[in-house]
């Protein structure tokens, strides 16, 4: 499988918060990077590489969501095949809706194992098929979120605002004028690397058809020390991502 952006930064972001696990082979790391659990395919045909390639996307995504994963075996499962589940408190904000992270765990040789159903890997098929034909846009909408998670986004101008936010009926101008009360809604979350599952063509915006991802982002609960995850909706749109809520 030829190596595109995205694999580069998935197996950066990986090797950043989990760089013990570089020496093992479809292993990942959940809770607080402490536990470790195998990954078993049903789909048997998938090459190394492409398993690699999803193993490495897992990990990006328990790396930041992942860290009140745990383990439940105790009680066994009651799907044929499985043992337990690795259980999580929300939904995962890295995925788009009709696609969920993977949660049951089975017995193999090697031991108990995280497995990933063909549906979920076919989908990353699809989706390393995506990022080899568009390297360049997942190249970009990695900047995009590697500059608004710092704080140099927070202190952007005014006029430069209309670069990094899209609204439905809302001119470049109006954009400006409101642009501290953006800022200040946008700062109060926390943006990480989208996982390749993010990226997705709707008919909802601007164009005929539009390319957007989502954002996986948190923020804090007044209430409680636990985080708020949902995803944050961009668009690719005249050659650059851009923050975008697009209500029909």
């Amino acid at each position: 499988m030829k190596t595109t952006p995205f694999l580069i930064c998935a197996v950066a972001a990986a090797m950043l918060h989990a760089p013990h696990c570089a020496a093992q082979s479809n292993v990942v790391f959940y809770g607080t990077n402490a536990s470790s659990i195998l990954i078993s395919f049903v789909d048997t045909n998938l090459s190394a590489s492409a398993k690699t390639s999803i193993v490495d996307d897992l990990q990006v995504c328990l790396n930041v969501w992942g860290k009140k994963t745990y383990l439940s075996l105790s009680l066994g499962a009651d799907e044929p095949g499985l043992v337990g589940y690795l259980e999580r408190p929300t939904v995962s904000p890295h995925y788009p809706e009709g696609i969920e992270f993977p949660k049951g765990v089975t017995n193999t040789p090697s031991g108990i194992a995280l497995q990933i159903p063909k549906k979920l890997s076919d989908a990353y098929t699809n989706a390393f098929a995506f990022a080899a034909a568009n390297s360049n846009i997942v190249a970009a909408a990695y900047e995009f979120v590697a500059f608004v998670s710092s704080s140099n986004f927070v202190t952007i101008s005014s006029n430069a605002l209309p670069n990094y936010v899209l609204q439905k009926n809302t001119t470049t101008n109006e954009i400006i004028v409101d642009a501290p009360a953006i800022i200040s809604e946008l700062r109060h979350q926390t943006y990480y690397p989208p996982s390749i599952l993010g990226f997705k063509y709707l008919e909802i915006g601007p164009s005929a058809t539009n390319l957007w991802m989502l954002v996986p982002c948190s923020s804090p609960l007044s209430y409680s020390d636990t985080k708020e995850w949902s995803p944050y909706p961009a668009i690719w749109h005249e050659g650059k991502w851009k923050f975008c809520m697009w209500q029909n």
